[in-house]
Parts: structure tokens; C-alpha cells; sequence
């Protein structure tokens, strides 16, 4: 499984593999201390074609998941007026607060989705709502 993320403090991008779903909660924590007002998004990508960004900001997050055949959905919160934002590579995102989870929730689905890629393909397990 591959990540990516944008470094606001070297302007670029990094990447790298992740062979286990802890490594992502690594990989967030290490995100929020680059810029803790607009966390850069941190994607995951198969070799299917299928990928999940997560969209930090506090304790909360957004997941955004395209299939390998790509259609695209997104995680479902709870009812907020607050809008979401973060950095997606270099450039500010807005998105509904009813998108976010609690951030447990998304790191939960996103370690999933590292894990058990290599045997089933992996979808979220976490209810999404198609784009």
C-alpha cells in the first residue's frame, strides 16, 4: 500500500509504503505537528486504482474513498454546521462538517484498509455516502 502526503514545511510531496494499518495512526500524528491549524491529507493508494484520503482537523476526520472502479463516496457524521478543513496538497479543502467521523473511527478505517488489502481488496468499514 502506498501513501503520500504534502510537506507544507518543504513543499513537496513525500511518499512512501505502509505495510500495517498501525502505520497510519503513525503517519497522522506525524501530520498534525507540520501544520496543526490545516493538517496536510494523507493518501492511501492500492495498485488497484483504489485510494482513501483522510482529512484531519482536531479530532475529528474525513475519509474520501474512490473504488478501483472510481466511484467515489465519503464518510457520513454526525449533523454539524461546522465546516471541515485541511490541507490537500498544498491547497486549502473545505467540506461539510456532516462529512467528518470521529478521528478514532477514520484511523480505524484506514488501518483496515491497509490490512486487509492484499487479501480482500479492502472497502472502508465505515458508512459512506457516494460523490
Amino acid at each position: 500500500m502506498r501513501f503520500r502526503y504534502f510537506d507544507p514545511m518543504q513543499q513537496s510531496t513525500i511518499e512512501g509504503d505502509l505495510t500495517a494499518g498501525a502505520e497510519v495512526a503513525e503517519l497522522v500524528d506525524l501530520l498534525t505537528t507540520l501544520r496543526a491549524d490545516c493538517v496536510p491529507a494523507l493518501e492511501l493508494s492500492g495498485s488497484d486504482g483504489s485510494s482513501m484520503v483522510l482529512g484531519v482537523s482536531a479530532d475529528r476526520a474525513v475519509v474520501l474513498w474512490t473504488s478501483a472502479e472510481g466511484t467515489s463516496s465519503h464518510s457520513i457524521g454526525a449533523a454539524s454546521g461546522e465546516r471541515m478543513a485541511f490541507d490537500y496538497f498544498g491547497a486549502l479543502t473545505q467540506l461539510p462538517g456532516h462529512f467528518a467521523v470521529p478521528l478514532a473511527t477514520a484511523l480505524d478505517a484506514a488501518g483496515g484498509y491497509v490490512e486487509a488489502y492484499a487479501t480482500t481488496g479492502a472497502v472502508p468499514a465505515l458508512p459512506l455516502a457516494a460523490d
